[in-house]
């Protein structure tokens, strides 16, 4: 879920063997103790240079990383970014392939290419807007309809009408929706850093869980024989993987407070491929607009988003919405 995409990319038998040859000698030549500070760090470095090696297996076939260049880097920066994989990732992953490459000895190619030249540099005044918009949310709904796919269907009703995260959503049970809808509002105790919290139900969450309750056919609702919770939320980030072309609109139409809220920042706004986190996003920024139409300023409107997000700082929620 790093960089909230996702490159799972499947390998076949050579190709594995390729790829846990190259992961062999990323052990051999580095410390990942010594070349970066802190362990979310050493994991992002880690994960950066694992994707590499994968991509490097099932395009290239390389076996060594003395011959690796330029290109090699602009094929996997393409591949992460139809992945969902953010800017910001894109740079740790990058950072950590090059200080690789300066420790391998007698490399064939010298390293020239820059972030801008993959078009990852994040511009000044630039945000990104992750948020799905209202129109694709019902058309991925209705794909998934379609498809037969009602763990995707409740999942993305979840995330958009309570701000729940994937791992959040799979977790729901036919208990805890009973109570849900006896009390008004959604008690989560399995949350991202143990933060409980209890988000209000409006009528579209309601409907949601309802209809889960009413179909769902086990108590783990998500979760059944032989299908395990990470192969739960596996099945549905994929789907939204494979199947976004189908409901995404390239061209960004925004609302009057967004522009109103943009114009205010002096920003505009890039649009990345749609994940499965954006609906919190989506999520958040309809909350916050809300709450801001009831009169209260915009500090009490993030903190009471922040809430709902499960977050306890304002910078991350400012994240959220745009």
């Amino acid at each position: 879920m790093q960089g909230q995409g996702n490159r799972d990319w499947k390998m076949n038998e050579k190709q594995q063997n390729i790829y846990k040859n190259l992961w062999d000698q990323v052990h051999k030549i580095f410390d990942w103790r010594t070349h970066h500070q802190g362990k979310r760090g050493t994991a992002r470095f880690r994960d950066g240079v694992n994707a590499f090696c994968k991509h490097l297996a099932i395009h290239y076939r390389s076996k060594n990383f003395r011959n690796i260049s330029d290109k090699h880097l602009a094929s996997f920066v393409e591949a992460s970014q139809k992945a969902g994989i953010s800017s910001s990732t894109m740079k740790t992953d990058l950072s950590a392939i090059r200080k690789l490459h300066s420790m391998v000895p007698k490399t064939r190619y010298n390293l020239t290419s820059k972030n801008k030249d993959f078009q990852i540099e994040q511009r000044k005044n630039v945000g990104i807007d992750r948020a799905w918009k209202n129109s694709e949310v019902s058309k991925a709904i209705n794909q998934a309809k379609v498809m037969g796919r009602k763990d995707v269907e409740w999942a993305i009703g979840c995330a958009r009408t309570l701000g729940l995260r994937i791992e959040e959503t799979t977790a729901l049970t036919k208990t805890q929706i009973r109570e849900a809808l006896t009390n008004g509002y959604i008690h989560l105790t399995k949350t991202k850093g143990g933060i409980k919290r209890d988000v209000p139900l409006n009528d579209r969450a309601e409907r949601v869980l309802r209809e889960m309750l009413a179909e769902g056919k086990s108590e783990r609702i998500f979760i059944s024989h032989g299908r395990t919770h990470t192969q739960a939320i596996k099945s549905i980030q994929n789907w939204v993987y494979n199947h976004r072309d189908i409901f995404t609109e390239k061209q960004q139409s925004v609302t009057e407070s967004d522009k109103n809220y943009q114009k205010q920042l002096k920003i505009d706004y890039e649009r990345p491929n749609l994940t499965f986190h954006g609906l919190r996003h989506a999520f958040a920024r309809e909350e916050y607009n809300n709450i801001r139409k009831d009169g209260k300023s915009p500090q009490t409107a993030r903190k009471q988003v922040s809430k709902m997000l499960g977050h306890g700082r304002d910078d991350v929620t400012r994240i959220y919405l745009g």
